[in-house]
């Protein structure tokens, strides 16, 4: 056994770890938006596009303009009648919930309620719930009325089962469920940063397996009525002839951001035709009129022509006065939902999908090259070399398999190759020194790593001992958090002291301050030392307002989540102090001590008084006064000065800083 552990083997051993570790982190982060950038590219290169038999048909500005939104329901009716009794369209898909009855028009509704009994083309959207809230989710006597309203069937040959995380449906309004025709789920997952890259096309719920809107509407214009689910595929009941998509049961989250365990593809691309859409759009109001002209035996705006044998999709998309609709995914930074639905019936039609690598096979290439270098070159240059050409080569290979519509990891092989090579350079000449070591130790105790390497340039700062220095002092703290505590689990007020700390630090960190001591729900935090800037007041205010501005976003995240309102107040000053290292050789902390440093905290608690938010001092103002736009508020007694101080309210940084 001794004999195994030899230093190669030991560091084989930690550069596989490494290699899985760094393929583990680069495959969740880094490639994603590198596949990102080369999809935007290659989708403009290749000007692919979707099918013309799928167009949108969108409730936009201009329609919400000419009729005052929200619509009546029958409105909606017109256009379901215009596109599928007298354009002649084989799908019909109406995005938008219809949840609760209309209170405004009811006598709207009914006339909506009962036209639905005659659109047979028309499918309507629901949405499930991770949830089973009372007053949320469809009562469990609606569901055998739910079920019936499916226009696919699809039979479940997977080898292995997997449960459903959702726990109900969104409540429908009876009337609607009674009436309309087919259901069908509108839901567009995202992944973890919130960009949506795959699409659910069966969704389970209770056991029973349900179509998404794309998957519902390709059957109605297909005339297929049965798929098959298999362990990576979803197919058509002839055996795969007409359709085979690429399914996997992967991690998402909803649309309200919940995490659940789906039946995802990755959805292929196409090439913008504006800001929002990629298939081809027509205002809402454009087709009512044309409707209505028809009625009235006139030449319509739109001809019926336009929808005739087509799938046609309609959605919201205004304003922020009404609602967007809108997604990012990596060819727009706002697409439109039912782009996204058109996006996947495209995919569905031309039988056209992107396809998953195996992992395992990268994995395994990847270990090998580590090892290849490992035992290979001892010159450095060398393995840099080396390192770079493989990772040509493997540029050109995922072009190629981008291309064959085959996804492999963009980025992951190439950062691997780079640190094996560079991580074997540094094992074969680093030598640990353990002064220097001890002294690391010591500064990771107060400062951060981003700004770890300005620090060691004044290394002799980190003896023990000290200098009198000018610094800026800036504390923060949070509005009657100890009232809010008493309210609260200990869990939870970890919790948020844990999310809002973590909020505020590196913004410190940012503007070369480090924060020297955590106060139950307050912080201080140093500017000019250790590390030294001239500019340390004005970093110290850049920084107190970009944290005004971090916890306002924390804030509206809370209250989201249920949790209390928290708001802060900040005090800065500027002045002399004692900065250094105080304690035993064993254990030194940073720290700054002085009458400045309390004029801090004295500051910052007017902040209360004054009704304001965030507060400097006269000393600190003499430093920003020409950069700084403020309000001069008036002067107050500060303990432990001899007169009256000046204070200040900070608006924002001047224009011309």
């Amino acid at each position: 056994m001794n004999k195994l552990l030899t230093p190669k083997f030991i560091i084989f051993f930690i550069f596989a770890l490494l290699t899985v570790f760094v393929y583990m982190f680069s495959s969740t982060f880094c490639d994603r938006k590198v596949n990102d950038f080369f999809t935007k590219v290659f989708t403009s290169v290749q000007n692919n596009k979707p099918s013309d038999d799928v167009v949108l048909v969108v409730i936009d500005d201009k329609s919400v303009n000419q009729v005052s939104w929200p619509w009546q329901r029958d409105l909606f009716s017109d256009i379901f009648d215009f596109l599928e009794k007298e354009a002649g369209a084989k799908s019909v898909v109406f995005q938008n919930l219809v949840v609760y009855p209309d209170t405004y028009y009811p006598e709207s509704d009914e006339v909506f309620y009962k036209r639905l009994q005659s659109q047979e083309k028309l499918i309507n959207s629901y949405l499930l719930l991770n949830s089973n809230i009372a007053g949320d989710v469809l009562p469990t006597d609606y569901i055998p009325l739910f079920e019936a309203k499916s226009n696919v069937y699809i039979l479940d040959s997977r080898s292995q089962h997997y449960s459903s995380s959702y726990k109900g449906i969104i409540k429908l309004s009876r009337d609607f469920l009674t009436n309309v025709r087919f259901l069908a789920s509108s839901i567009i997952p995202e992944d973890t940063d919130e960009v949506v890259r795959k699409y659910m096309p069966v969704v389970q719920f209770q056991g029973n397996l349900y179509p998404s809107l794309a998957l519902s509407a390709y059957s109605m214009y297909m005339g297929i009525d049965s798929f098959v689910l298999r362990d990576d595929y979803l197919c058509s009941a002839d055996d795969c002839k007409t359709l085979k998509m690429p399914i996997s049961y992967e991690k998402s989250t909803d649309y309200i951001g919940n995490n659940f365990y789906g039946l995802l593809t990755n959805i292929k691309w196409y090439k913008p035709l504006n800001t929002y859409y990629s298939h081809k759009t027509y205002s809402a109001i454009d087709v009512l009129v044309s409707y209505y002209a028809i009625k009235d035996g006139k030449t319509p705006k739109i001809s019926p022509q336009e929808f005739k044998d087509k799938i046609v999709i309609i959605g919201l998309n205004a304003d922020k006065n009404v609602w967007e609709q809108l997604s990012e995914t990596p060819i727009l930074k706002k697409q439109a939902d039912i782009d996204v639905h058109a996006t996947m019936i495209s995919n569905l039609l031309s039988n056209s999908f992107k396809t998953v690598g195996n992992n395992t096979h990268a994995l395994l290439i990847m270990c090998l090259f580590s090892l290849f270098i490992i035992r290979g070159f001892k010159n450095f240059k060398n393995n840099l070399l080396f390192a770079l050409s493989f990772s040509v080569i493997y540029l050109i290979f995922y072009i190629y398999q981008y291309f064959m519509n085959v996804y492999v990891p963009p980025i992951t092989p190439i950062i691997i190759f780079f640190t094996v090579a560079i991580l074997k350079n540094f094992f074969a000449v680093a030598t640990t020194d353990k002064t220097s070591e001890m002294i690391k130790q010591a500064m990771g105790k107060y400062i951060s790593k981003d700004v770890m390497k300005k620090v060691i340039s004044n290394i002799d700062r980190l003896k023990p001992g000290g200098t009198r220095s000018v610094v800026t002092i800036l504390f923060v703290d949070i509005r009657n958090f100890t009232q809010i505590s008493e309210e609260l689990s200990p869990q939870e007020v970890s919790s948020i002291l844990n999310e809002y700390f973590s909020t505020i630090s590196p913004v410190i960190a940012k503007y070369n301050g480090i924060v020297n001591k955590y106060m139950g729900d307050g912080l201080l935090a140093i500017f000019g030392e250790p590390i030294k800037s001239d500019e340390h007041s004005l970093n110290a205010i850049k920084c107190g307002i970009e944290i005004t501005d971090k916890v306002k976003v924390l804030r509206e995240k809370l209250l989201s989540e249920g949790k209390p309102k928290i708001s802060i107040g900040i005090g800065i000053n500027t002045g002399e102090v004692f900065a250094g290292n105080i304690g035993t050789d064993e254990r030194l902390e940073y720290t700054v001590i002085g009458d400045n440093v309390n004029l801090a905290y004295r500051i910052e608690a007017y902040n209360q008084l004054l009704k304001t938010q965030f507060l400097i001092s006269e000393y600190t103002y003499q430093f920003v006064k020409d950069k700084v736009e403020v309000v001069k508020l008036s002067q107050v007694s500060i303990k432990g000065k001899s007169r009256p101080i000046d204070i200040y309210e900070v608006l924002r940084i001047k224009n011309n800083d």
